[in-house]
C-alpha cells in the first residue's frame, strides 16, 4: 500500500451536500448527496436535468471499526468515473461502528438509511437542486472492503426480483462489491496468529481488551452506550491512526467475529450477520460484481472465492435458477494488486481492460 497520499481532487468535479438521515443518542448519523457539477452547466431547464438520474449507493470501507465516507483516498476513482459518465446522484452514509456498536446496530442504520432514500432522498435533492430528480427505479450499489460487505448486506436485505413491489420505488438493479470483507468465520477473522497487515507489527490483546474497558467505562459513566462513527483509519500520508491500529489487532487476534456482536434472532430467514447464512436462507443479489486484488492481506482473495462458490451453490443470484447464464448476472475481476488497489484506477480508453468490462457489466444491468 503506497504511504503517499493521490490528489484529493477526486470530488472537484462534484456538489457536495450533507443532510442527518438518523440521531442515535443526540449523535447525528449523516449522508452525503453527490451531484456532478457537468449538470449545472447543462441548465435546470436541459434534457438532462429534466430527466431522472440514475443513483450510486457507495458504502465506505474500514473494517466496520473505522473510516469515513469523504475519506478520498479510498474512493475508487473508476466509480466517480461512471458517476460522471452517466450524471448520476451518488448517496454516501456513515454507520456506526464496531466496537461501540454491534454489527446488528449497524445494519439497523443501513436500514433506516435505505428508508431516508425512499422517503427524503428525493426531497433533499429537489430542495438543494430545484427540479432535479434522482431515478429510484435504478439503483447501483457499490462498497469497498466492509463497504462491499454492507452493499451486499443491503443488496441482500432490499433487492426486489423484476415484477415484485420495492419499498417506497427504490429498485436495486446491481451490486459491486470490491475487495469485500465476506466470509469472516474463516482462520483469518477468527483465529490467532501471526498476520502482516499494513505493515503494522504483531499487536497484544490488551490493545483490544483496553479500549473494550474504555467503551465499559463510558457507558457506566453516562448509562449510554458511546456512539461513533467517521472515524479516520489513515492520516493525509496514509499512515494508519490508533484506530487502524485497533481494527488491525482485533483482526490479528481473531477476535473479529467476537466483535460484531451477537446474532439478533437465529431462525431460519432471520439471520442477517453472515451473507452465507441469507443465501442458504433464500436471499438472493441483484446481478453482481466482484473485484479482488490476489495479493490481498487484509480481506484475502480466498474469502471471495468461497463466497462465489456459495453463491453458485445456493443459486444465490437472481436469474441462476431460471437459467440465466452465470456471465449475465455475475462478473469477477480477480486481478494482481493489494486491498484498495482501484483506488486510482480511472475509466478510460487506455485503462485496465478489467476496469472497462467492469464498467460495461454494471451499465447494462443498471440502465439498460
Amino acid at each position: 500500500m503506497s504511504t503517499v497520499a493521490p490528489p484529493l481532487d477526486k470530488l472537484v468535479p462534484f456538489s457536495v451536500s450533507t443532510f442527518t438521515y438518523k440521531i442515535v443518542d443526540g449523535h447525528s448519523i449523516l449522508a452525503d448527496v453527490i451531484v456532478p457539477k457537468k449538470l449545472f452547466g447543462e441548465g435546470p431547464g436541459s434534457p438532462k436535468w429534466k430527466a431522472k438520474r440514475p443513483v450510486i449507493v457507495r458504502y465506505h470501507g474500514g473494517w466496520l471499526i473505522g473510516g469515513q465516507r469523504q475519506f478520498l483516498p479510498w474512493w475508487p476513482r473508476w466509480v466517480l468515473d461512471i458517476a460522471l459518465k452517466q450524471d448520476a446522484i451518488i448517496a454516501v452514509p456513515d454507520y456506526r461502528l464496531l466496537p461501540e456498536a454491534t454489527a446488528e446496530e449497524i445494519l439497523d442504520d443501513i436500514h433506516d438509511f435505505w428508508k431516508w432514500l425512499g422517503n427524503e432522498f428525493s426531497v433533499a435533492v429537489r430542495n438543494e437542486y430545484p427540479g432535479l430528480q434522482p431515478d429510484l427505479d435504478r439503483v447501483f450499489l457499490v462498497g469497498e472492503s466492509a463497504g462491499g460487505y454492507l452493499a451486499l448486506q443491503t443488496a441482500l436485505s432490499f433487492y426486489k426480483p423484476e415484477g415484485r413491489a420495492t419499498e417506497s420505488g427504490l429498485r436495486i438493479r446491481v451490486a459491486a462489491a470490491q475487495y469485500p470483507l465476506v466470509s469472516i468465520r474463516t482462520p483469518i477473522w477468527t483465529q490467532d496468529y501471526h498476520k502482516e497487515i499494513l505493515g503494522q507489527p504483531q499487536y497484544p490483546n490488551s490493545k483490544v481488551d483496553n479500549h473494550l474497558a474504555a467503551i465499559a467505562a463510558a457507558r457506566t459513566s453516562t448509562g449510554k452506550q458511546p456512539v461513533e462513527t467517521n472515524i479516520p483509519m489513515m492520516t493525509a500520508a496514509l499512515v494508519p491512526t490508533p484506530r487502524a491500529q485497533l481494527a488491525v489487532a482485533i483482526q490479528q487476534r481473531g477476535r473479529y467475529v467476537d466483535i460484531l456482536g451477537p446474532e439478533r434472532d437465529t431462525s431460519h430467514g432471520k439471520r442477517r450477520l453472515h451473507h452465507e447464512d441469507r443465501i442458504e436462507d433464500g436471499a438472493v443479489l441483484p446481478p453482481v460484481l466482484f473485484v479482488h486484488g490476489v495479493d490481498d492481506q487484509i480481506c484475502p482473495v480466498e474469502g471471495t472465492d468461497a463466497f462465489i462458490e456459495h453463491l453458485r451453490k445456493y443459486q444465490g443470484i437472481d436469474g441462476l435458477a431460471q437459467g440465466k447464464a452465470e456471465s449475465e448476472v455475475l462478473k469477477y475481476c480477480k486481478v494482481p494488486g493489494e486491498h484498495l488497489f482501484d483506488t486510482e484506477v480511472n475509466l478510460s480508453e487506455d485503462t485496465d481492460e478489467w476496469v472497462k468490462d467492469a464498467a460495461a457489466f454494471v451499465e447494462k444491468n443498471w440502465l439498460e
